[in-house]
């Protein structure tokens, strides 16, 4: 202080005051100007050693401002920005490296906290108030990891590291360090995560056990199947748990072969609970092995049920080919029976051709003798050539008539019949009225009707028209008639019915006759068929009726039914096509 007011004393006082004053505004020092070294050899040798000075400092001014710009553009290109935080100011410096970092324009002063918590990330304010913590904490450091707003919207994600510079709030404490961008870390640590956890879903979502252990056999990853397989909780399959400490806890111990295999292996185990696994085991590039295991409890019950039906299933296949022998066996005299059986058909239908020739034969020539008989016994009833003599002469002839008649449509039935059995029966259709068909039919069995005290019905209403072969369907509708006549008793009634759908017409005869037993149906309708025995039959008749009828009636592509209740009477009834 001494050696500046002897240098006051030499200067002029207004002199020196201008150019000190100058000075110290250039200069920008605190402590004045550094006179003493200049003794007092006048104002000149003053005034040209500050302007060397000055020119001194401007030369490292640009030095300094050229280094900067250096460290900018290298902090820059490594995606780095240096922060200086004055605490005592609480101003904070940013290099333009921070700047570009987040699209923004450096500005001309220095930036406050809120406007760098503006710049935050609102779930990341807490960073900044880390930061400005650091000078309170024993390490006097700082290493946080937040996002600032780019200036396009987007968050750019930031690590900051830094630590206090300074001696005390007098000399002015200083927050500085570098802040990295690290939004491409970010962005592939969250893609890297995100491939894990699909990873791990479609380990979870297989139907297999997974399990994946490092070269050191320590549990890296495992599925909540391979849990389920071993019955252990999902605790107990940590990452870094051992392959020995997992098989230890599912009680398998050493039935699991170990790893350390170059190929692709397969085995199988039988888990204490019963169950059996399908192990498939390969390796890693990185030394370790992957296990995938598959339940076989199904397939291996059925091996088991295998192996014990072995024996009977080797007993079967000898009686298969024991009943195989015996079939073939059988075969053959099914062989023979059925050529047997040919040969007799054939001599059978042979035999029948014979027979319904001989029949034909026969009631032809029976014919001829019997109209003689039924004639002139007729005549001799009548008295046609005088009386007799006896009536007794006159009983016998009615007898010789009525049998001489009942024998002839016997014989006509046996003609007939002959003629269906050996396919020379021919139908001669017309165009036929039913009801008249119906009619003629009634009066002809009207006299039988009368003398048993039998009353037959017509309730046929209006019928169409059918091609038809009216003698045989008058045949028919007399047999049935017959028939019903026969087997009902006196003041019994008989009903004709009849109708027509689209395709067919149906004609019934109903009576309340003594009916037919139920044991007996099946038979009624073949020839020579009767219910009653030869010993106890009441009724005379051949039982060619019914048989001569349902063949008449299936010539013309119709069918015969009988429905019959004992006691209650009998339905027969026969359908003709339109």
């Amino acid at each position: 202080m001494s050696v500046m007011m002897r240098t006051a004393v030499v200067l002029s006082g207004a002199a020196l005051a201008g150019i000190g004053t100058a000075l110290y505004l250039q200069d920008g020092f605190s402590r004045g100007l550094a006179f003493a070294g200049l003794l007092a050899p006048g104002v000149v040798a003053l005034a040209y050693g500050m302007v060397r000075m000055r020119e001194r400092k401007l030369e490292a001014e640009a030095a300094l401002v050229e280094n900067q710009l250096r460290f900018d553009m290298a902090f820059a290109g490594a995606r780095c920005g240096i922060w200086d935080w004055d605490l005592t100011a609480n101003r904070v410096y940013w290099s333009s490296a921070m700047f570009d970092m987040l699209g923004l324009r450096q500005p001309s002063k220095r930036l406050s906290p809120a406007e760098i918590k503006s710049l935050a990330h609102p779930d990341d304010a807490h960073a900044i108030d880390e930061i400005i913590g650091a000078a309170s904490r024993a390490s006097r450091s700082y290493d946080t990891v937040f996002r600032l707003r780019h200036a396009d919207g987007s968050w750019v994600w930031v690590n900051a590291k830094g630590q206090v510079w300074g001696g005390g709030r007098m000399a002015g404490e200083r927050l500085v360090g570098i802040t990295i961008d690290i939004t491409e870390q970010k962005l592939a640590e969250a893609r890297e995560h995100e491939a894990t956890d699909r990873l791990v879903d479609a380990i979870e979502s297989i139907g297999e056990a997974f399990a994946l252990w490092d070269h050191d056999n320590r549990l890296v990853t495992a599925n909540s199947k391979f849990a389920e397989f071993l019955h252990l909780p999902v605790d107990r399959i940590a990452p870094g748990t051992t392959l020995e400490q997992v098989m230890a806890d599912a009680g398998i111990g050493s039935d699991w072969p170990r790893a350390g295999g170059i190929e692709e292996s397969v085995w199988e185990i039988r888990l204490p609970s019963g169950r059996w696994l399908q192990i498939s085991e390969r390796p890693t590039n990185s030394g370790g092995h992957v296990n995938v295991g598959t339940d076989i409890t199904p397939i291996k019950v059925q091996e088991s049920a295998l192996t014990q039906n072995k024996s009977a299933l080797e007993k079967t296949v000898r009686d298969l080919e024991a009943s195989r022998l015996k079939l073939q066996h059988q075969a053959r005299q099914l062989v023979d029976l059925a050529e047997k059986y040919a040969a007799e058909k054939t001599r059978a239908e042979s035999a029948n051709r014979s027979k319904s020739e001989f029949l034909a034969n026969m009631s032809h020539e029976l014919r001829t003798p019997l109209n003689a008989i039924i004639g002139f016994s007729e005549m001799m009833e009548t008295g046609l050539f005088g009386p007799l003599g006896s009536p007794k002469y006159q009983e016998y002839a009615h007898d010789i008539r009525s049998s001489g008649q009942h024998l002839l449509e016997l014989i006509n039935d046996i003609l007939d019949m002959s003629k269906i059995e050996a396919g020379r029966m021919t139908l001669e259709k017309q165009t036929t009225d039913l009801s008249t068909v119906i009619e003629e039919s009634l009066r002809l069995v009207s006299g039988r009707a009368e003398i048993a005290s039998v009353k037959v019905l017509n309730e046929v209403g209006e019928l169409p028209q059918v091609e038809a072969d009216k003698r045989a369907i008058k045949q028919v509708l007399l047999n049935l008639l017959s028939n019903a006549i026969k087997f009902t008793p006196a003041g019994g009634t008989i009903r004709v019915r009849g109708g027509a759908d689209q395709s067919y017409i149906a004609l019934a005869v109903e009576d309340s006759g003594i009916g037919i037993p139920a044991h007996a149906l099946p038979k009624i309708g073949r020839p020579f068929e009767q219910v009653e025995s030869q010993h106890s039959k009441r009724h005379k008749g051949t039982g060619l009726g019914l048989a001569l009828s349902r063949s008449l009636v299936e010539l013309h592509g119709g069918t015969l039914t009988i429905e019959s209740t004992e006691g209650v009477g009998t339905r027969v009834t026969f359908t003709l096509p339109l």
